[in-house]
């Protein structure tokens, strides 16, 4: 009997958790969402067990029976979805399909009772129909909350394996591109040993070196911030982040002009990994090394995010590169940018839950990378 149940549970979605969630401490929402499922079950068992109390008929009993053991499911349900392995945002879209059954049908049946007067005529059995109907109602829509939170995670999953081809793609074509460079470069060093030449080869083979260098590196930082768990999340100030990570900029380029502009009053705390000094950090070099001075920084609080952006008047970022960050368009031999600062970016402002964007006005350059207020 026991196996047979641990079954059932894990065909309708509980015994398999379709995500692996790290909490801290108790939410809010997953406790709302379990306890609505678990009072919705307590409020129709009264109905459905009058007939079963008073005899009724065997039918009545019968449907009686079915009602109460339905709703005995549902508070075990509002139990498990607690402890479950759904996301907090994923057990409220259960307890939500869970509501729009009881609503939806019960508005219907209640509407039946009226225009056939059945309230009239007696309470107790049109309790008994409604109540009956709303658990095995409620019950199925719990079912069908369960497989639309697993397709929700199944989309999220696809859009993961998705990112981590492009990654992948853009990976090899940079590195395949380098790779070639200093080939090229070695053969020039091995055949033609003229002073000036080998100097000029030299240089670009120690920059080319670098820039594989930077490529790995930028790599391990994707790597690390996508696998990075919820703990490492807390509360923080970006205006002190970012002006951190300015003055680091300074000490790094002294050569580049660096404006840092934040509200005195600034109320925007965020829940924030280290990957968000890693993200600014490359924001900021990419304006160093590609833009034209001076850089600047700076933050806006709006109602629901904070903007930390960079600008520079330089050149900007080519269209091809802000597209293939963006998801605009697919990486090929000649779309696939130069470096992963923006990626880098990118997969930070996506784990916290953010956005990154692009804008020239002003004859200046500005990447914004938006996060959440807490």
């Amino acid at each position: 009997m026991r196996t047979r149940l641990l079954t059932l549970f894990d065909r309708v979605g509980f015994g398999s958790p379709p995500e692996t969630v790290a909490r801290r401490g108790t939410s809010i929402t997953r406790v709302v969402a379990s306890a609505v499922i678990s009072l919705t079950g307590l409020v129709l068992l009264v109905p459905n067990l009058f007939p079963v109390l008073d005899g009724g008929g065997p039918v009545a009993v019968g449907l009686g029976v079915v009602g109460t053991l339905v709703s005995v499911a549902l508070v075990a349900v509002g139990g498990l979805l607690y402890y479950s392995g759904f996301s907090d945002r994923n057990a409220a879209r259960i307890a939500v399909w869970n509501l729009l059954g009881v609503v939806v049908l019960g508005s219907v049946m209640l509407a039946h009772a009226y225009a056939q007067n059945r309230l009239s005529g007696g309470i107790a059995p049109s309790m008994f129909t409604v109540g009956n109907l709303l658990a095995i109602g409620a019950a199925a829509h719990v079912i069908i909350g369960v497989y639309d939170a697993r397709r929700v995670r199944a989309e999220q999953l696809a859009r993961e394996r998705r990112r981590t081809a492009v990654l992948n793609r853009v990976l090899r074509h940079n590195l395949r591109n380098e790779a070639q460079v200093l080939s090229g470069h070695a053969d020039i060093v091995a055949d033609r040993p003229d002073d000036e030449q080998l100097r000029r080869s030299a240089a670009v083979l120690k920059r080319s070196a670098g820039t594989v260098g930077s490529l790995a590196e930028g790599a391990k930082a994707i790597t690390r911030e996508r696998d990075r768990p919820l703990e490492e999340y807390e509360p923080t100030d970006p205006a002190a982040v970012f002006e951190e990570r300015v003055e680091r900029a300074r000490e790094r380029f002294p050569d580049v002009e660096f404006a840092f502009d934040a509200p005195d009053d600034l109320d925007g705390t965020v829940r924030a990994s280290d990957g968000l000094r890693t993200a600014l950090d490359e924001l900021l070099e990419n304006a160093a090394r590609h833009g034209e001075p001076p850089v600047e920084a700076s933050v806006h609080v709006l109602p629901d995010t904070v903007e930390l952006s960079v600008s520079d008047r330089g050149d900007g970022i080519p269209d091809h590169e802000r597209e293939v960050v963006g998801g605009e368009t697919d990486i090929t031999q000649l779309t696939h940018g130069s470096g992963l600062g923006l990626w880098v970016a990118k997969t930070v402002a996506d784990t916290h839950g953010g956005r990154l964007s692009f804008a020239e006005r002003d004859d200046a350059t500005t990447v914004t990378l938006s996060v959440p207020r807490a």
